[in-house]
């Protein structure tokens, strides 16, 4: 199994950056977690983005789904039909394109699901943010990818990530930052998660431009010395 960071900020990109976006290849399979902007671009690097075989979501924030739009219009080029997993909103506008493309297959997907990929199987798990968002655990049999989307603290959060090979996990705000109603962990709070789990590998992720990301793996590393931020382009072996 293998991790491709495409973009990691959140809710706005860097300079040159982007914001959510994953490749997992795991199982013979390629599976985008989340889609936001200059996303599509960085994906289109390492592959023609219609061959990928599922579009999993956490959720429909613009910084995770915003370049689905014009995903819709090179399916419709190419012909391509493409599945997307996604949690039910119904205030989401990016949905509503998504419904009304031929080329794109919608499906919803809530807290307790399990999605089949053939070689990969997902399991749903409920987030806590502002929407409806869900956190996503993929494995193949051997190795386990845990990837938290945007979620504060929310019950069963530990067994989520329990024994995963990498923690993929949003650690937005350093921790004088963060407080019950935000809607993000910090970065020590993903650390712990980690080590509470017993998480073999973490990354954070969802880095905001504006906060200093050397204090955050400055905090993150207090508990795990191993931790370290996502990078554009960087690879992981899970």
């Amino acid at each position: 199994m293998r991790l491709t960071v495409l973009g990691m900020n959140g809710p706005f990109p860097a300079a040159g950056g982007a914001t959510s976006g994953y490749l997992a290849e795991a199982g013979g399979k390629c599976i985008q977690l989340d889609m936001g902007s200059g996303v599509l671009g960085a994906l289109t690097s390492y592959m023609a983005p219609e061959t990928l075989d599922a579009l999993v979501l956490s959720h429909w924030h613009y910084d995770h789904a915003c370049d689905v739009l014009p995903l819709l219009y090179r399916l419709e080029a190419t012909g391509t039909e493409m599945h997307i997993y996604a949690p039910a909103d119904e205030s989401s506008l990016i949905r509503q394109a998504v419904k009304s493309c031929r080329m794109a297959v919608l499906h919803d997907i809530a807290p307790g699901d399990e999605i089949d990929l053939g070689g990969v199987t997902i399991k749903v798990f409920a987030a806590r943010h502002p929407v409806p968002a869900v956190m996503l655990r993929l494995t193949d049999g051997a190795r386990t990818l845990c990837y938290t989307g945007d979620t504060n603290t929310v019950e069963g959060l530990t067994d989520f990530a329990s024994d995963a090979d990498l923690l993929l996990a949003d650690g937005l705000f350093p921790q004088e930052m963060w407080a019950e109603g935000k809607p993000h962990l910090a970065a020590a709070q993903a650390a712990q998660l980690a080590a509470d789990a017993g998480a073999k590998q973490l990354v954070i992720t969802h880095l905001n431009p504006s906060i200093d990301p050397a204090g955050l793996l400055r905090e993150a590393r207090s508990i795990r010395k191993d931790a370290v931020l996502a990078e554009k382009f960087r690879r992981f072996e899970v």
